[in-house]
C-alpha cells in the first residue's frame, strides 16, 4: 500500500493558472474596444503586443494586453481563414483570475464583451498544483493516456500525460528552475474542460504522483535489495542505472513506500467558485459549445447563391 499523502496536502497549494472563454460578440462592440485602445487609454487595458495570426491554431487578430497589476493575459479576435463579419465576432479570452480578476481594467473589459455578447462558451481551465519538493523525487505513473519525458537532468525534466490543450493533460515540472529560484518546488498542471469540470470528474483524470523517498524499507528487504532501496531512495536517478529486472524490482518497491499526490476537494470547489464568479451575468440562453452553434448573420450571407449553369441542370436541359 502507498503511504498516505495527508502529509503532503497541508504543504500543497491548489490553485487556477488560465481560464479560456470563447464569446460570440457584436463586431461594433470590438471596434469600440480597439478604437478605446487607440486613443491610448488605459480604461480597458492597455495592448502590450499585437499580431496577425497566419495558422488554425490561432486568431486572426491577436493581442497581448497588460492590467493594472502589471500582469499580462491574451484576448483574440476572428477566425483564421474567414473574412471578419460586419455583425458578431468570434473572441477568444485566456487569463489567470488570480491575477487579473481584481484588476478594474480587465473588469471593464470583461464586462463590455458580456454585454455585447450572443453565446459564451467557458471552454477550459488549468489547475496547478505546487509541491515544495525537489523534481527528483516526484515522477508521475503512466496510465493509458500518451506518455512523454523531456529530460536533462534529474531535476531538470518534465513529464507529460495526455494531449497537450486538452482535457486530462497533465504536465509535471521543476517550477523553481522555471523562475529561477533556489529552493524545491515542483509544479504539476492539469488541463481540465469546463463541461467535465466537477469533483468526481477531475478526481478521474487526476494523474498518480508519487513522491519517492517519503517512507521507510519493508520490514523484511534485506541484503542487495535493501542496499539498493536507500540509494535510489536517497537518489531517485540511480534507478535507471540498474539493469532490466533489478529496475523494475526497485521502482515496484519505491512504489510500495511512495507518497501518493492528491488534491484538496475544498480547494478545487474554491477555484470552480472563483471561475463560476465570471459567468454571473450570463443568461442561460447565452451558455453554448462553439462546435454547436452559428450566430446569426444575413440570409444572403449563408444561402448558397443559384449559378446560370445549376438553373439549366435541374430543367434537365443537359445530362451531365
Amino acid at each position: 500500500m502507498a503511504a498516505s499523502w495527508w502529509s503532503l496536502s497541508g504543504r500543497m497549494q491548489l490553485r487556477a493558472l488560465a481560464c479560456i472563454v470563447y464569446l460570440r460578440v457584436k463586431s461594433a462592440a470590438v471596434d469600440r474596444i480597439v478604437h478605446v485602445w487607440n486613443s491610448g487609454s488605459d480604461a480597458l487595458c492597455s495592448v502590450q503586443k499585437f499580431w496577425i495570426g497566419h495558422s488554425p491554431s490561432v486568431r486572426l487578430q491577436n493581442y497581448t494586453l497588460q492590467a493594472s497589476t502589471g500582469d499580462t493575459f491574451f484576448m483574440g479576435v476572428g477566425v483564421y481563414g474567414k473574412a471578419p463579419s460586419a455583425y458578431w465576432e468570434t473572441v477568444k479570452l485566456e487569463f489567470n483570475p488570480a491575477k487579473v480578476g481584481r484588476c478594474p481594467w480587465f473588469s471593464a473589459l470583461y464586462n463590455e464583451l458580456i454585454a455585447a455578447a450572443k453565446y459564451v462558451d467557458f471552454k477550459r481551465f488549468d489547475v496547478a498544483i505546487d509541491l515544495p519538493v525537489a523534481r527528483s523525487r516526484l515522477r508521475l505513473v503512466k496510465d493509458q493516456r500518451k506518455y512523454g519525458l523531456l529530460e536533462y537532468s534529474a531535476e531538470n525534466k518534465t513529464e507529460y500525460l495526455g494531449v497537450r490543450s486538452s482535457h486530462g493533460n497533465c504536465k509535471l515540472y521543476n517550477k523553481a528552475l522555471e523562475q529561477k529560484r533556489y529552493l524545491d518546488l515542483t509544479r504539476l498542471e492539469i488541463t481540465v474542460d469546463y463541461s467535465m469540470s466537477s469533483w468526481p470528474d477531475f478526481q478521474r483524470i487526476f494523474p498518480d504522483c508519487w513522491e519517492i523517498g517519503s517512507g521507510l524499507p519493508p520490514d523484511d528487504l534485506q541484503g542487495t535489495d535493501l542496499v539498493l532501496y536507500l540509494a535510489c531512495n536517497e537518489h531517485p536517478e540511480y534507478v535507471k542505472m540498474l539493469g532490466r529486472k533489478m529496475r523494475k524490482k526497485i521502482e515496484q518497491l519505491l512504489a510500495t513506500t511512495a507518497q501518493n499526490v492528491q488534491p484538496d476537494e475544498l480547494s478545487y470547489k474554491d477555484i470552480l467558485a472563483q471561475i463560476l464568479y465570471y459567468g454571473k451575468d450570463i443568461k442561460p440562453e447565452m451558455w453554448a459549445d462553439f462546435h454547436e452553434i452559428d450566430a446569426e448573420i444575413p440570409e444572403e450571407w449563408t444561402k448558397k447563391k443559384t449559378k446560370m449553369f445549376d438553373e439549366i441542370k435541374s430543367c434537365g436541359q443537359f445530362q451531365i
